[in-house]
């Protein structure tokens, strides 16, 4: 028997069928939020949302509490939902989606809605929080699961070969539906963020030699509290004080 989730009160789905979602709820002994009910104590502070219409989770709506917690469900089994499921349930917010779908949502600022919400901080903490989360969800994205080299020179040339692999591997599902997930952990003086990728991983050197990109692990390691590279580069750890 699959144990409860213990952060997550409650699952609602955004569409996905009402027969996958019934033996979800089952498997992880949550019931469902129907959509529009408020945000009630039955449910908790925290609702996972099932997104299988990847186009209408945009809507800030779905952002806000009582949800704390995303998958997106396309190409995904039972097993594997039921398992990010259990990564989303250790964490204070979590969320799995698509390379595509963390590309067109500006995923970094939602999640810092999420944490705010969950912890208010001062405006210029906050907006260095958003800044490398951003750097770190763009690299898993574009390096990591897409596996575009950084631009190498400012040339126009440059530029344009990499538009162009950008724009290539983002239309092969191959690599556009690898994952990204975003785990939030919030600590008594500090706040724990990991940013996970599917890419081939990536192991810093001790000189880099930059070209018009590559300054973004610089960039996070001067606003975090400490950064870990972790799983061969493909997960990133992020502590920022509180």
């Amino acid at each position: 028997m699959v144990p409860s989730p213990t952060r997550v009160a409650a699952l609602q789905g955004l569409g996905v069928p009402a027969d996958r979602l019934d033996r979800l709820s089952a498997a992880l002994r949550l019931p469902h939020r129907r959509p529009g009910s408020p945000a009630g104590e039955a449910f908790g502070p925290s609702v996972l949302l099932l997104v299988g219409d990847a186009g209408t989770v945009e809507a800030p709506d779905f952002w806000q509490r009582p949800f704390g917690a995303w998958i997106e469900v396309a190409g995904l089994s039972d097993a594997q939902i039921i398992e990010a499921a259990h990564r989303a349930a250790r964490s204070d917010l979590f969320a799995c989606v698509t390379t595509v779908t963390a590309n067109r949502l500006h995923l970094a600022g939602r999640i810092l809605n999420g944490l705010a919400a969950l912890h208010p901080m001062p405006e210029a903490q906050r907006d260095d929080m958003e800044l490398a989360l951003h750097e770190a969800i763009s690299n898993a994205v574009v390096h990591g699961n897409l596996q575009v080299e950084g631009m190498k020179g400012l040339s126009v040339e440059a530029l344009e070969r990499f538009s162009h692999d950008l724009a290539a591997r983002m239309a092969d599902p191959a690599f556009a539906d690898r994952r990204i997930e975003v785990a939030v952990w919030l600590e008594s003086a500090s706040a724990v963020v990991e940013v996970a990728d599917e890419g081939t991983g990536f192991a810093r050197p001790e000189r880099i030699d930059y070209g018009a990109s590559g300054r973004g692990l610089d960039l996070i390691a001067a606003i975090v509290e400490e950064l870990q590279l972790l799983d061969g580069g493909r997960r990133i750890r992020m502590r920022f004080p509180l």
